[in-house]
């Protein structure tokens, strides 16, 4: 049977200095959730605060529709497998349906479909969590978060002490907040679906810059390589590529490549897009 926890603890139980951390990140949470700042930043700040690698807000649509509200990766622009997709479904299945807002549930408790546990395995990653913010017969809304080591009782205690507020906070949000979030991150991801992102059109509006940094990393270089062949320092490489996954709708290294790989880029035509 799948396990799962209300979180409602006495304050006696919390971490100091955990509990501080992510008591911050939920007070920016409910900055975001009234306009003034990003979900994806808060998103950002609440990962830290628990020690996780990467997260993902997700909204759940009835008809098991899922949308990527926001998402959250330490290791974005690194080769490694990206964060792309929501595993609480998988994981859980229709135990999901009892879910209750501020109730945490671990995919350690659960078997799953094998989608979880394949790309834990990719990531190295030991723990996932699912944090329920809102679930009505409209749909569910919550966090996933992926962990690189097993959760501590102190940490699960920390969880446990701000999951209530956290909850409150997304009650409050302002009216369509979200939505304009999904269509936001969707917007970004459907810019070059189907367009070469290398094309002449320049469908993702890259600066020219950023062009040729797509350009090399399309024809194999790693980011040291394109470093190296466009005498700029790897940290400049990787604020362009940070950029360059804000207009392409990608959240990785390897997403980002994969992309440009599947859309068969040509070679810019000769006096158009030169290095």
């Amino acid at each position: 049977m799948t396990k799962h926890w209300e979180l409602s603890t006495p304050s006696d139980r919390r971490p100091a200095m955990v509990h501080l951390a992510a008591a911050d990140a939920i007070a920016e949470v409910g900055e975001a959730l009234q306009g003034r700042q990003t979900l994806a930043e808060a998103l950002a700040s609440l990962v830290r605060s628990v020690g996780a690698e990467c997260g993902m807000i997700v909204r759940s649509r009835p008809d098991g529709t899922q949308q990527r509200v926001a998402v959250h990766d330490e290791r974005r622009g690194e080769p490694v497998r990206p964060l792309v997709s929501a595993y609480a479904a998988g994981q859980f299945g229709a135990a999901l349906d009892r879910a209750r807002p501020g109730s945490l549930w671990l995919g350690s408790s659960a078997a799953g479909d094998g989608a979880l546990a394949d790309w834990q395995g990719a990531r190295r990653m030991r723990e996932f969590a699912v944090l329920m913010l809102a679930a009505s017969s409209s749909g569910r809304d919550h966090v996933e978060l992926h962990f690189r080591r097993a959760l501590s009782a102190e940490l699960l205690a920390a969880v446990e002490a701000v999951l209530p507020a956290l909850a409150q906070a997304w009650a409050r949000r302002q009216a369509g907040i979200v939505s304009r979030a999904i269509s936001t991150h969707r917007t970004r991801a459907n810019l070059t679906a189907g367009r070469p992102i290398l094309s002449e059109a320049n469908p993702a509006q890259l600066s020219r810059a950023e062009f040729r940094v797509c350009l090399l990393l399309s024809r194999g270089l790693s980011v040291e390589g394109v470093a190296a062949e466009l005498r700029l320092a790897r940290s400049t490489v990787r604020s362009h590529l940070r950029s360059i996954y804000s207009k392409t709708g990608t959240s990785a290294l390897a997403e980002l490549v994969f992309r440009l790989h599947e859309a068969g880029d040509p070679e810019p035509k000769a006096g158009t897009r030169q290095l």
